[in-house]
């Protein structure tokens, strides 16, 4: 009985894990949202400013996030590109998925990348 206990008691902090199943899980390839600076306070002439300094900032801890953890770098544009399974999208053979602009093959999709070689990342 005694070892029953001792076993259950070094398993539940395993069980109840909080942490993500891959080490380093960070979400980096989702642009941020900066348009909310400039389209909530339109009456401020200088939106358009902190809106861009926030889309380089974000860029710029984006790659260093990449680069840190060895993975591929994000551009630092961020373009508006249709929604994946938009009638746009099956015209142009261009979508945004996941925050991913991808391209259309015969046989799938292509990451799209930049003269850099770095991902492009989307707004639909």
């Amino acid at each position: 009985m005694h070892y029953f206990l001792l076993l259950i008691g070094l398993l539940t902090p395993l069980l109840s894990s909080g942490q993500s199943g891959r080490y380093g899980d960070v979400s980096y390839s989702q642009p941020q949202d900066c348009s909310v600076i400039s389209r909530d306070q339109r009456a401020n002439p200088y939106a358009h400013l902190f809106r861009n300094v926030c889309e380089q900032s974000d860029a710029r801890t984006r790659q260093s996030v990449a680069r840190i953890m060895g993975r591929p770098q994000p551009s630092p544009r961020v373009l508006r590109v249709p929604a994946h399974g938009s009638d746009d999208a099956k015209r142009y053979g261009v979508a945004c998925m996941s925050g991913l602009v991808m391209l259309r093959l015969p046989n799938g999709w292509q990451q799209a990348l930049d003269t850099e070689h770095r991902y492009l990342t989307c707004r639909s």
